[in-house]
């Protein structure tokens, strides 16, 4: 009797859905579950926040930046997957309640009334609303649990399927896929029992038992055992061992994602009449499962199973389309109809043959009959056969969502219909990446509390440590700038003293030597030549260095320009020609970049001059993809480099230390008497 009052305690006003509802209007919705729901179907939404605080912690903590991916990537996996509809609640058929000493064993357990290969196994747990207004999760389900197969009611032999632990408040159905043994009977025994908050008593609690093999919930309608009888609640419609197989739910109608094109099937008739019936022909005579209707209702109406279906409903079976000799599977009086909730009507069937299945409904008198359908599920070998096979009604009423096909097309008047083992497979993934959302979200929150007082901190710190490297960049930079300045200065008057200074000793020696030789005119004469020779190498060279560092001379355009007077001045003696392709930018040169790469140009050029005996030259500037080629061929009589006895001059070595210095690689091909190629390959600065 006392459990019996502590049960009366738990007398409930309805299962409630899983989900949270939407806050009434001007309330925020609870902050620790971030989903919205819809009015009509519930579909989770998930919304980061982003303000201030958000974003500063993000700057900081790459953590966060970790939670926030796998959330958007929950929220990706979330809208592929089932959505389930709670659209309306039983106050009756709840399922199985037991209230149980700590240490006394418990189990509830499924005859399926034949030796079966089952394939899955999903138990539902029951959410419940006390009197006190409390919504309670998972009322009553074990948080540890063991489920055996075996061949034997009281499970001499056994095969033990797995033992398995959840956490409390579990809010979706568990769901195992099993195989690879035959049995009859299952059996759920609980380890460890769930208890309420102030505990003072054990329950144990499911709302629904299913197990699959095919497409099929083989354990419905059939026979339940527990154990003990003590404390299993059977005294009023809501808590009863019938109702954790009786196909109710508070996750409604397996459905997928796809929109219904259909509402289904609608009947009316024109005159009174006794009873009025459609029927299935499923084209052979088949062994017979089950029966399972989904009503019909509008996108905009909210469903009242009591005013769509009014009448009672025999289910027959028969080998002939006007039903001559035919079985009766089963029947369902508005009553049983009324406490299903937003959940099919389906009725097992034993042992029943038929090809042809109607559904009757009948009027205790003459009236204007009329009914509605969303689908008809015939079920054979686990599988709906009835699904796009013929449909006849007495009393068709066709429309444009509603005719005879839409009966067997595999919709709902809302969605695509699923088959239940996928469908609770989804449901459990569902629910385990909600679950793992909100932990995240939990833990975002408070990555973001600690990281943005953190964050100032840094910020703070992180401005002054600016400010001193800025200014040690600053100094450093100046420091870099005159030593490179003091660099360039010594290379300016290195080259001075190189190419003026030796020119200028030249002409210096040349004219003390036409002093000495004033008696001889034609000595004098060939002297003075030279001088002037050496006066004009020497003012070119000093308009080179000259070129080299005046401001505003250090474009690619200007540098092709010298390059072009250059080749007229050194190949006058030759046929030659100059190619420019590729796109050159307008930046200004390094002066470093220019200075050597000018120098190598023209100091190919002098031994061409010089050397080569050459008759034809080909100057080549290419620009590709960041890259600078230049290319110059000749076509005089070259030299063998790879000769055991060959030694680079002063010239290629000073070449190939002034690519260096402009991060270029220098390549020089050549063969006796087939001219020589330089290609200088340099990134474009």
């Amino acid at each position: 009797m006392a459990l019996f009052a502590v049960a009366t305690a738990f007398v409930l006003r309805a299962q409630q859905s899983p989900f949270p509802t939407i806050a009434p209007p001007g309330q925020p919705v609870p902050a620790d579950l971030p989903e919205r729901v819809p009015a009509d179907l519930v579909i989770p939404s998930i919304n980061t926040e982003q303000n201030n605080a958000d974003k500063l912690a993000r700057l900081f903590n790459r953590d966060l930046r970790d939670i926030e991916e796998r959330q958007h990537e929950i929220i990706s996996s979330l809208e592929a997957l089932t959505e389930p509809t709670i659209e309306s609640f039983s106050e009756t058929r709840i399922g199985f309640l037991s209230l149980a000493k700590p240490k006394k064993e418990k189990w509830i357990q499924i005859d399926l009334g034949e030796p079966t290969t089952p394939e899955a196994i999903a138990l539902f747990p029951v959410t419940i609303q006390n009197n006190s207004g409390e919504t309670i999760f998972g009322y009553g389900f074990p948080r540890a649990f063991r489920i055996d197969a075996s061949m034997d009611a009281d499970f001499s032999s056994e095969e033990s399927i797995g033992t398995y632990e959840l956490e409390e408040g579990i809010r979706w159905p568990f769901f195992k896929e099993i195989g690879g043994f035959e049995c009859r009977y299952i059996r759920i025994t609980p380890l460890s029992y769930w208890r309420d908050k102030d505990k003072f008593t054990h329950t144990f609690s499911l709302s629904e038992i299913m197990i699959f093999k095919g497409e099929r919930n083989v354990a419905l309608g059939k026979k339940v055992q527990y154990f003990p009888k003590e404390g299993s609640i059977e005294r009023n419609n809501a808590w009863s061992h019938r109702f954790v197989n009786d196909g109710v739910t508070a996750f409604g109608i397996p459905q997928g994602q796809e929109v219904s094109p259909s509402i289904g099937y609608r009947s009316k008739s024109k005159g009174k009449v006794r009873n009025s019936w459609v029927q299935v022909d499923l084209g052979e005579s088949l062994r017979l499962q089950e029966v399972r209707m989904i009503l019909a209702d509008h996108e905009s109406e909210v469903p009242d199973t009591r005013t769509r279906f009014p009448y009672p409903i025999t289910v027959t079976a028969s080998d002939s389309p006007d039903m001559r000799g035919a079985e009766t599977l089963g029947r369902v009086v508005p009553q049983d109809i009324e406490s299903i909730g937003n959940n099919p009507i389906s009725i097992p069937v034993a042992d029943g043959w038929g090809r042809y299945v109607r559904l009757t409904m009948e009027s205790s008198r003459p009236a204007p009959m009329g009914f509605s359908l969303a689908e008809l599920e015939v079920y054979s070998e686990d599988r709906n056969v009835a699904y796009g096979k013929s449909v006849v009604g007495s009393h068709d009423l066709p429309s444009n969502k509603m005719a005879p096909q839409y009966l067997v097309d595999g919709y709902s008047s809302r969605r695509n219909l699923t088959s239940y083992p996928s469908w609770v497979s989804s449901l459990e993934e569902r629910f385990v990446l909600l679950r793992e959302y909100r932990e995240l979200e939990k833990k975002r929150r408070d990555l973001v509390d600690q990281t943005f007082t953190r964050g100032v901190i840094s910020v703070i710190t992180g401005l002054l440590g600016v400010i001193a490297l800025s200014l040690i960049i600053f100094t450093q930079g100046r420091i870099r700038r005159k030593k490179d300045l003091e660099d360039l200065r010594q290379r300016i008057a290195s080259d001075l003293h190189d190419d003026i200074g030796s020119n200028l000793s030249s002409i210096a020696l040349l004219a003390e030597l036409g002093k000495t030789e004033a008696g001889e005119p034609e000595l004098v004469t060939e002297e003075l030549t030279e001088i002037k020779l050496t006066a004009d190498k020497t003012i070119e060279s000093m308009r080179d260095i000259v070129w080299l560092i005046r401001p505003g001379e250090e474009t690619w355009k200007q540098m092709m320009t010298r390059f072009r007077e250059t080749a007229s001045k050194l190949l006058r003696a030759h046929e030659y020609s100059f190619v420019e392709s590729g796109s050159m930018h307008d930046d200004r040169l390094p002066l470093e970049f220019k200075r050597d790469f000018f120098l190598i140009y023209k100091e190919v050029l002098n031994n061409i001059v010089r050397h080569a005996e050459a008759k034809e030259v080909l100057i080549e500037v290419l620009t590709t993809r960041g890259k600078l080629d230049l290319i110059i061929k000749d076509d005089g009589k070259g030299f063998d480099n790879l000769d055991a006895n060959f030694r680079e001059g002063n010239g290629l070595r000073n070449l190939r230390m002034r690519a260096q210095a402009i991060g270029a690689k220098l390549k020089v091909q050549s063969e006796v008497d087939s001219g020589t190629t330089v290609q200088l390959t340099a990134p474009l600065p």
